[in-house]
């Protein structure tokens, strides 16, 4: 008789245990999906961002609005971006520091950007973004051409 209820009894607490782990894990794969739904969120807000100072253009008024928008940005990037994220909008940052109120190259922009959303598809969907790094995808960004600095003419 007692074996019966040893026999019941650990059924039970196998059962609660099972029940606990499931829940556990239920529960961590919640959390990991509302972070990479919030990280996608930021990440976007930057490349907007970034665009937005692209727009700007000569105007004043939408210069401080787009840094405004990239500062705020840049806030909520620093508590959940990834290392190489935030590697790349270091690069970026400096890049934009160094040429201020200068016509800048364009390339070299569009490379920090394509470095900065494959750091941001690492991040998000590590899997997914070995298939386009495999694939050898160069991403396109808008830039108005008045910002081009012209190739050097060829002396000959």
């Amino acid at each position: 008789m007692i074996e019966d209820w040893i026999v019941v009894v650990c059924g039970v607490v196998a059962v609660v245990i099972v029940l606990a782990l499931t829940l556990w894990k239920l529960r961590e794969a919640e959390r990991r999906s509302h972070e990479s739904t919030h990280k996608l969120k930021v990440y976007t807000d930057l490349l907007n961002a970034i665009t937005d100072l692209n727009l700007a253009g000569g105007d004043p008024y939408k210069m401080d609005i787009a840094k405004k928008n990239l500062a705020m940005t840049l806030n909520r990037l620093n508590l959940i971006g990834s290392t190489g994220v935030l590697r790349s909008t270091n690069d970026l940052l400096d890049f934009l520091n160094e040429h201020k109120d200068k016509d800048y190259d364009n390339l070299r922009l569009h490379n920090i950007n394509n470095t900065l959303v494959i750091e941001a598809r690492r991040d998000l969907n590590p899997s997914h973004a070995r298939k386009i790094e495999e694939a050898q995808v160069r991403y396109r960004f808008f830039a108005p051409i008045r910002n081009r600095v012209q190739p050097p003419e060829k002396q000959g």
